[in-house]
């Protein structure tokens, strides 16, 4: 499968897929947000904390499509597509360093991810995020999801809550 490189810009600010060659940004910014929001990302064994960089060699590998958000030449946040199968993707992942938080660049991470399953055959998009995110729920819903259900997860910070599903239909 052919895999097309996407990229955005608004004013100082860009979005790119991050190439399989660029897994330490992948790595470094990941580990930085379950440093910096541990209440927000969901547990995983291993560890991500643990894994080695063949571990993230292989995890910005497709079908894992990853994106960084960039001001200038500085790695300021990510997202990434989780292709399930041939029709269903898993947005996830997503996150802006506080300081940059406030300016509407979530939308550049929707963006991005909409315009590359656009290329594809995806029929359904999933998304999850933490019950007590209120700020993630409200761009899921204006990137047009519908709420469908929820699960008990176990968090990063120790805790057990529920996460919230949303889905849309291509």
């Amino acid at each position: 499968m052919s895999i097309q490189l996407l990229a955005r810009e608004s004013n100082s600010y860009s979005i790119r897929q991050l190439l399989e060659s660029e897994f330490e940004y992948y790595k470094s910014i990941r580990l930085e947000a379950i440093q910096t929001e541990p209440s927000l990302f969901r547990w995983s064994n291993p560890a991500e904390s643990d894994l080695s960089d063949l571990d993230w060699q292989e995890r910005i590998k497709y079908p894992r499509i990853v994106f960084g958000l960039f001001k200038k030449d500085e790695l300021i946040g990510m997202t990434s597509i989780l292709l399930l199968n041939n029709t269903e993707a898993y947005f996830g992942q997503s996150f802006i360093r506080p300081k940059h938080r406030g300016q509407g660049l979530s939308s550049l991470l929707y963006k991005i991810r909409m315009a590359w399953v656009n290329t594809q055959q995806i029929k359904r998009l999933i998304i999850s995020h933490r019950e007590i995110n209120t700020i993630s729920k409200k761009a899921i819903l204006r990137a047009g999801f519908e709420y469908s259900h929820r699960e008990l997860v176990h968090w990063l910070d120790g805790t057990t809550g529920y996460s919230l599903y949303y889905r849309l239909e291509l």
